[in-house]
């Protein structure tokens, strides 16, 4: 692990601690394929919490045969903590984090280079935290809000792509995902 970046004029740092765990869920955004690897890091201060929704009008899921459209979908994000999180930093150019923010507008950017377990020289590193209006409070119903398996799936993909010693931290640093919302998720 390298313990400087350095981030030349132009360029970010984004921290992915979910989805962005699966390259080519990152890659997907990005429109291209990220050149290298990303650099594994951790973060002070956060814990992985299931408590951001998002509106939905995509996914269903089947119940006595008949399709139910959750009303919101959650989604990891991170809670202020004592403890830390273990995570990516992809390096990208400035100009496609306004791709980034569109997948994540139910998230405020926050930079965290200070937060960090290497250092940073050039620029921000940015992670996406869950905006109060979306932060999930349950108890609710599967029809009130949901956790996509499809999306339990992506980010199982990329944990199982870092290692048991990243799983690990990662199961050291997150909350299980709420087992009574989570559907087996379906899209038109």
């Amino acid at each position: 692990m390298p313990h400087t970046i350095e981030l030349r004029a132009g360029t970010v740092g984004l921290f992915g601690y979910g989805s962005l765990l699966l390259k080519s869920s990152m890659e997907r955004t990005l429109a291209r394929a990220y050149p290298g690897d990303p650099i594994v890091c951790r973060a002070e201060g956060w814990r992985r919490a299931w408590n951001v929704t998002t509106p939905n009008d995509r996914y269903f899921y089947l119940e006595d045969g008949q399709r139910r459209y959750p009303a919101s979908i959650i989604y990891l994000s991170v809670v202020p903590d004592p403890g830390t999180i273990n995570g990516l930093i992809y390096v990208i150019d400035e100009q496609d984090l306004p791709g980034f923010d569109r997948r994540e507008f139910t998230y405020s950017r926050v930079d965290i280079r200070d937060r960090l377990d290497i250092a940073v020289d050039g620029g921000p590193v940015w992670m996406y935290v869950g905006k109060p209006p979306h932060l999930f409070v349950g108890p609710a119903s599967p029809r009130e809000a949901a956790v996509r398996r499809s999306y339990l799936r992506i980010v199982d993909s990329g944990l199982s792509d870092l290692g048991q010693e990243f799983r690990a931290g990662y199961d050291r640093s997150s909350d299980p995902p709420p087992a009574a919302n989570i559907v087996d998720d379906q899209t038109d």
